[in-house]
């Protein structure tokens, strides 16, 4: 006999209901977007003139770097005028707008290589330890949080929410020095810092899928107690299923739909928050690259970084979206007439 399902559970018609209707994917899609393209706007005017109010003349500095500590004012007033920083501030952010429609995201004044090209380069060991993070996160809290919700109020749930507390209390950059001091000074286990091998990735990874996987356990307990008292697990219950089918086959399948949403905005998360990670344990990702830039005064390429990270965020934003609605064909994208 088969259960009952969610979708075929109706409710009663509210007067809202009749006020809404339903529109379709492409459309949802489209919308997003649009909200997409709001918010990198919305980036690119921070970023720039955020930058642009900092502290120290632009010129000066670029000067600095080309030819020295022994500068004269011609010189600062030649590379002025070569970057088209004599031009006004809201002219310079209109032919950087400009660049970026041609995906040129300028030169770095330290090292004159193309910023594009420098983000890239180092945009697959953020990804690397992006997804080793996320992978490490899960594997933790799933055990977890569905252990503590099927044991709820008994000491192993409890254990698992003091596990859960540290865990998110913990802020990264110390628990990525405890690591170290752990595994690499005392127990000389893992490396403390560099690329190349899976022992260089261990400790940054573990120390982003720590942090990350008590919020994703706490979730997954909430979301599997709430399935669990669901009357189509009352239904199955009633029908002789054990617990154990009764959990695999129609219970995680509902209580993962948030986690797979919070997950994919962890992921989004930790391409762009990584910065700490990747700057303690000197791994060569775009965050340590951007804190590099930022000590540096690398303006265009802290520029270029703020806006590259943001792009990725809202990219993995949208295909949370878009894969919580094929996931659940329950949700309802409506708008109101």
């Amino acid at each position: 006999m088969e259960c009952l399902r969610a979708s075929e559970v109706k409710r009663p018609i509210s007067e809202n209901d009749r006020n809404v209707r339903r529109i379709p994917m492409w459309k949802y899609i489209a919308k997003r977007l649009a909200m997409v393209l709001v918010v990198i706007s919305g980036v690119t005017l921070v970023s720039f003139f955020a930058m642009y109010l900092a502290p120290g003349d632009p010129a000066e500095l670029i000067a600095l770097e080309r030819y020295g500590q022994d500068l004269d004012a011609s010189q600062i007033e030649s590379v002025r005028e070569a970057e088209g920083l004599d031009a006004p501030v809201y002219f310079q952010y209109f032919i950087w707008l400009d660049h970026l429609l041609h995906l040129d995201l300028g030169r770095s004044i330290i090292t004159s290589d193309e910023v594009l090209e420098e983000i890239l380069l180092k945009l697959p060991a953020t990804i690397e330890l992006t997804v080793a993070g996320l992978l490490i996160s899960l594997l933790i809290a799933l055990p977890i949080g569905i252990l503590s919700a099927l044991q709820k109020n008994t000491l192993l749930d409890n254990c698992c929410a003091f596990f859960s507390l540290i865990g998110i209390s913990i802020p990264n950059f110390w628990l990525g020095i405890l690591l170290i001091w752990l595994f690499s000074l005392t127990l000389h286990i893992f490396p403390s810092y560099g690329h190349g091998s899976l022992n260089h990735l261990a400790l940054p990874a573990l120390t982003l899928g720590i942090s990350m996987s008590s919020v994703t356990a706490r979730l997954t307990r909430a979301s599997l107690m709430e399935v669990m008292e669901k009357e189509y697990i009352l239904a199955a219950r009633a029908r002789g299923f054990d617990e154990y089918t009764i959990l695999l086959r129609h219970a995680l399948k509902n209580a993962l739909l948030p986690v797979v949403t919070f997950a994919g905005m962890q992921l989004g998360y930790l391409l762009g928050g990584a910065v700490i990670v990747e700057t303690i344990f000197s791994w060569p990702g775009i965050g340590k690259l951007l804190v590099d830039s930022i000590f540096a005064r690398d303006f265009s390429m802290v520029q270029g970084c703020v806006l590259f990270i943001a792009v990725l965020f809202s990219l993995s934003s949208l295909a949370v979206d878009i894969l919580y609605a094929v996931l659940d064909p329950r949700i309802r994208y409506d708008m109101y007439d």
